[in-house]
């Protein structure tokens, strides 16, 4: 959960030199950034004001970035067993799923097709389509000013400081920090550019109910994505090498910086997987976590035992949102004889489209079947090729009627023969 201290060290490491001498810099009111709304229900670790005094003393940033205190109306989740024949787990959200990403069985849902606000479940289709453009990890960018305004949870980029591509990778999924998905998507050209890659990506994925707008999930009422696209996004990140070693880092050591004003040394912090899945459940291969206060809680988690690979998804979750995608996937595998309730086609169209082209080329090279009827001429037509042409048909009769007489003949002689006694 996010603390007070988190704020306080955001505020000590960009306060002092966006505040101060934001106006300046970039033109931007020295009197603090925009109000914030959440952005997920975690934070990163930000840099210790104790070390940088100046900056302790600067104003503090008005940022949001921990859930809404649950109401009385919040439901009460409980997860029943989850054990064999028991029954899958209902959770308080508008949707889940549960998915056997080998079959594309579906094993228990909600409202798979329900479109719902992603959070920062979105920042999975952001880094399948970014890491297309930005596939050089040690690549630099450059932070602005206007990556440190955007709302929500930040890892604490501070402006006219290069970080490397992997570093904002990093920073986008482990802590799902906005400033750095921001920073990724000025790195591809900027946002709107960010956005028609991830329009295209969700159309190369097949993606039904997705409708992207920006790279973090902030709450724009118009982006969209359902349950069962988040399964389809998942699997293809599970198919990004350098995507899955991120998302498999449970700590990763965060660059420092330099004050742009004071030429101040700020130093280096970890960061850590706000998702918590790998290292923590067995098999888990982690993906991701998200929270907004009007999308509510979202996850999408991957589980693989024993060559079994089974993924959750849940939208709009009122509490216990990792709780909720874990035990799904936990009851999952305790069932020895799963009953599929539906399924979903996992297959991109250009996987449909090469499966189909691959059946046809096979079909095309194999020899026609010919049917029994066409085989039995085909053998009397051979026998009859095989007769000298003088004889025909009833020629053929005729010399098998004769074999046999000579057969016959030549037998009985055998026979008097042996009769016959000898002198």
């Amino acid at each position: 959960m996010f603390h007070v201290r988190h704020l306080h060290r955001f505020a000590a490491a960009a306060a002092a030199f966006t505040l101060a001498a934001g106006a300046a810099a970039v033109g931007a009111p020295a009197s603090g950034a925009a109000p914030a709304s959440p952005a997920d229900a975690g934070s990163a670790a930000f840099t210790d004001p104790a070390a940088h005094p100046a900056a302790a003393a600067a104003p503090a940033l008005n940022v949001e970035a921990q859930p809404a205190p649950e109401s009385s109306e919040t439901p009460v989740y409980d997860p029943g067993p989850l054990t064999d024949g028991s029954a899958p787990p209902q959770l308080p959200a508008e949707s889940w799923i549960l998915v056997d990403l080998e079959t594309g069985e579906v094993l228990t849902e909600h409202e798979p097709d329900l479109p719902h606000a992603p959070a920062s479940t979105i920042k999975l289709l952001s880094a399948l389509a970014l890491v297309d453009e930005l596939d050089d990890p040690e690549a630099k960018q450059e932070a602005v000013y206007e990556d440190m305004r955007v709302d929500g949870t930040k890892v604490g980029l501070v402006q006219k400081n290069d970080y490397t591509i992997d570093d904002l990778f990093h920073a986008l999924l482990m802590s799902s920090a906005n400033d750095a998905a921001h920073a990724l998507g000025e790195a591809v050209g900027g946002q709107e550019r960010a956005v028609e890659l991830m329009t295209g990506k969700a159309a190369e994925l097949g993606l039904t109910g997705t409708v992207p707008k920006d790279t973090s999930g902030l709450n724009d009422t118009s982006q969209v994505t359902t349950v069962s696209d988040l399964i389809r996004v998942g699997r293809a990140v599970l198919g990004q090498d350098y995507l899955m070693d991120v998302i498999g880092t449970t700590e990763y050591s965060f660059p420092g910086a330099v004050n742009p004003d004071t030429d101040e040394k700020l130093k280096g912090f970890p960061i850590q997987n706000h998702t918590r899945v790998v290292g923590e459940v067995e098999g888990g291969l982690g993906l991701k976590n998200g929270y907004t206060s009007k999308a509510g809680g979202s996850f999408v988690a991957v589980v693989e035992r024993d060559g079994r690979q089974l993924a959750s998804a849940v939208l709009g979750s009122q509490g216990s949102t990792r709780e909720g995608a874990v035990d799904l996937l936990e009851w999952g595998f305790a069932q020895s004889s799963p009953e599929a309730v539906d399924s979903i086609e996992l297959r991109t169209p250009a996987e449909i489209e090469e499966e189909a082209a691959s059946a046809a080329a096979e079909r095309s090279s194999a020899p026609p079947e010919r049917p029994v009827q066409a085989d039995a001429e085909a053998a009397d037509a051979d026998l009859t090729s095989s007769a000298p042409a003088w004889l025909g048909p009833a020629g053929l009769g005729a010399a098998l009627v004769l074999l046999i007489a000579l057969a016959v003949l030549l037998r009985r002689r055998a026979a008097a023969r042996r009769r016959t006694p000898r002198h």
